[in-house]
């Protein structure tokens, strides 16, 4: 990284409030539905509850995966969440006391993903090839293994009433009671990373052949972007689902989605980075960026604006996880076990023109 790009992290939007050593590799990291607290799991299968108090927070063990654990994600309202592991088990923990409430086969000896719907109580579950969802009597009433290889990813659609999987060979769409047998979307690739437009309006993949691949939900039109220099492993879309950011390589990617797609049209690219990245994410509920990179960069970004960082910090090792809430509060995961909090200052006022 230049002198310049060094400089310029001394603008000082991002403030640490607090941070606490879990003294392994963070694996998944997700904020409760109310942010008073965080949920996180260690590459070697250590659960952990952190409670955010403001400006310090207290953390427990409450809970371990022999093995590894891969995922986690919280219940919509906040009174449980789940992991998965490589003990090939599903583990559901009370969201208030981290008490373990049950462990659910989930068809595999590993199990790559967990994911609640965002409006709802079904949790959806994905083990080698398996898909399964679950009720809130932890019963299952939908499953499928129509897919034709173990199931990388698995995204939501924003309104909570299908879910789609990420494989070999497209993306699987699935609508549970509507529509048998799921709707592909054919790709000859390796698909690594789903995401949804908040809009809906398409899924994006990141490939294992550096590519990204954009689809048109309802018309099944898809497009391909390449010239990544590495696989694509980090992609994120902003709140309003007109531009997506993509990693693959040092740059940051700003694809412009609206109208009639991203084909054809040449991505804003920033470059601040002088390693690939690790992680990207958009803030929810507004227009800033934080990127990542394999040095402990973390940079951020008001990319609609302006071309240039407007913050950032060097970590104490290269961040795993990304994870904003509202208020413009973020959550770093580290690879070296460490869980930070920053605020984001005001932006108004403090950048240069």
């Amino acid at each position: 990284m230049s002198d310049l790009d060094i400089s310029m992290l001394s603008k000082g939007l991002l403030a640490e409030s607090w941070h606490v050593a879990l003294n392994d590799y963070i694996i998944d990291l997700a904020w409760c539905p109310d942010a008073s607290k965080l949920a996180a799991a260690t590459v070697e299968g250590s659960v952990f509850m952190i409670d955010d108090h403001g400006d310090s927070a207290h953390f427990e063990l409450i809970g371990q995966h022999a093995g590894g654990a891969n995922s986690l994600s919280w219940r919509c309202d906040g009174a449980e969440f789940a992991t998965a592991g490589h003990d090939g088990l599903v583990k559901i923990w009370n969201g208030s006391s981290g008490r373990q409430l049950s462990s659910l086969e989930a068809g595999d000896s590993w199990v790559a993903k967990v994911a609640y719907s965002p409006c709802s109580d079904v949790l959806a579950t994905a083990a080698g090839r398996h898909l399964k969802l679950w009720n809130e009597q932890r019963e299952v009433f939908y499953e499928s293994s129509d897919h034709s290889s173990t199931i990388a990813d698995v995204g939501w659609n924003p309104s909570g009433l299908s879910i789609a999987v990420a494989a070999y060979n497209g993306i699987t769409l699935h609508v549970p009671g509507e529509q048998s047998p799921p709707r592909k979307y054919n790709w000859k690739g390796s698909s690594l990373v789903l995401a949804w437009s908040p809009d809906a309006k398409y899924m994006a993949t990141g490939e294992q052949d550096s590519t990204v691949h954009f689809w048109h939900v309802e018309s099944g039109r898809d497009a391909q972007m390449w010239g990544f220099p590495t696989k694509v492993l980090a992609l994120s879309w902003d709140s309003s689902g007109r531009w997506l950011a993509t990693g693959g390589g040092a740059s940051v990617c700003l694809w412009d989605c609206s109208g009639k797609g991203p084909a054809g049209r040449k991505p804003r690219q920033y470059d601040a980075h002088s390693s690939k990245l690790t992680q990207l994410a958009f803030q929810p509920d507004g227009k800033l960026l934080v990127s990542a990179d394999a040095e402990a960069f973390l940079m951020l970004w008001d990319p609609i604006k302006h071309d240039k960082i407007i913050g950032g910090v060097l970590l104490s090792s290269s961040a795993s996880c990304l994870r904003w809430c509202e208020g413009g509060k973020l959550a770093v995961g580290q690879q070296d076990g460490k869980v930070v909090v920053f605020q984001v200052q005001s932006v108004a006022g403090k950048i240069a023109a």
